[in-house]
């Protein structure tokens, strides 16, 4: 994924961390300037930096934390189409809710997700996707140590299968919508979704 300014999302980003092992390529990203939080679907014209607001949050990390129902919204760095993600609904579960199976670690997180991905305007110069496969997300956990393990275990794949699975990736002029679920290793934490190498947003667990 070609490199991608934060334009909205409770904060802003600086780059920060790496992808979860096996994550996503693409020709690297670059976190976004600060931003101020005017409201969940506030924009930036990518280039132009900000001043973080009071009352915005970031992590430990740097990355904008996000929460249930806030609209992440992303550009590349060349001005192309704007990525929006929400993650409508975060829970954290002992077992499946659709076919009753347990985690291979601790715990199942449940994300309902919507995205989008504009069409570009230069059909000659495709944007590359943007992955959301459990390999572009990592788990840090409540004492800031990264998880090196996988998310994506075959339980979590066959719960997420049995229902209405998220797709694993967001193509240019598309929509999606759908569960993603992860094996977590602790129930206390965060969830980050990295784009070609380069942390973008967080999700604290609830």
């Amino acid at each position: 994924m070609a490199a991608l300014f934060l334009l909205s999302g409770c904060g802003a980003a600086s780059p920060a961390g790496k992808s979860a092992a096996g994550g996503a390529t693409g020709s690297g990203t670059t976190a976004a300037p600060r931003t101020p939080v005017t409201s969940p679907s506030s924009t930036l014209e990518a280039g132009i930096p900000a001043q973080q607001t009071p009352g915005s949050a970031t992590s430990d990390r740097g990355l904008p934390l996000q929460t249930e129902g806030r609209e992440l919204r992303l550009q590349q760095r060349d001005g192309g189409p704007v990525i929006t993600l929400t993650v409508t609904s975060l829970a954290v579960q002992d077992t499946c809710p659709v076919d009753g199976g347990r985690p291979a670690h601790d715990a199942f997180a449940l994300l309902e997700v919507e995205a989008s991905f504009a069409k570009p305007a230069d059909a000659e110069s495709p944007a590359p996707p943007l992955q959301l496969s459990p390999a572009s997300w990592s788990f840090y956990s409540a004492d800031g140590s990264r998880y090196d393990g996988g998310l994506g275990t075959t339980p979590a794949t066959s719960c997420q299968n049995a229902g209405n699975a998220l797709p694993a990736e967001l193509t240019p002029g598309s929509s999606v919508r759908g569960t993603l679920v992860l094996d977590l290793p602790a129930r206390d934490g965060a969830l980050v979704l990295a784009d070609g190498g380069t942390d973008v947003a967080e999700w604290p667990l609830p």
